[in-house]
């Protein structure tokens, strides 16, 4: 995934959040915002909480969800996108992790942005 892809502010943070749609899953929450306007491409932002661990754990499920969301090609999609990892997140069940992932972004492409 690419730097110019992604959500970097805490008001855009906020805005999303608050103005979006939200899909739930037992490991993570998205928050989504169609975009407005003439972008070419979507804004993904990851957030993670303390309560997941240390910060070496912290940035090893954040490389992760990067990583899945870059195979995805979801930032295509021209929607504002903020990926929440719970707690329950498991670094050492990458494969589970990243079919409930791509799961969940494929029910926002086919029920939400068409």
């Amino acid at each position: 995934m690419k730097r110019e892809y992604r959500v970097r502010k805490h008001s855009d943070f906020d805005r999303i959040i608050q103005g979006g749609r939200k899909i739930k899953s037992s490991h993570f929450n998205l928050y989504f915002l169609p975009a407005t306007g003439n972008e070419t491409h979507g804004y993904i932002g990851i957030a993670i909480s303390k309560a997941n661990g240390n910060a070496v754990t912290r940035v090893r499920e954040k490389r992760q969800v990067r990583a899945i969301l870059a195979k995805s090609g979801f930032e295509k999609e021209k929607v504002y996108l903020i990926v929440v990892i719970r707690p329950s997140y498991d670094p050492g069940t990458y494969h589970e992790n990243e079919s409930e992932l791509l799961e969940k972004l494929e029910l926002i492409k086919k029920d939400y942005l068409n």
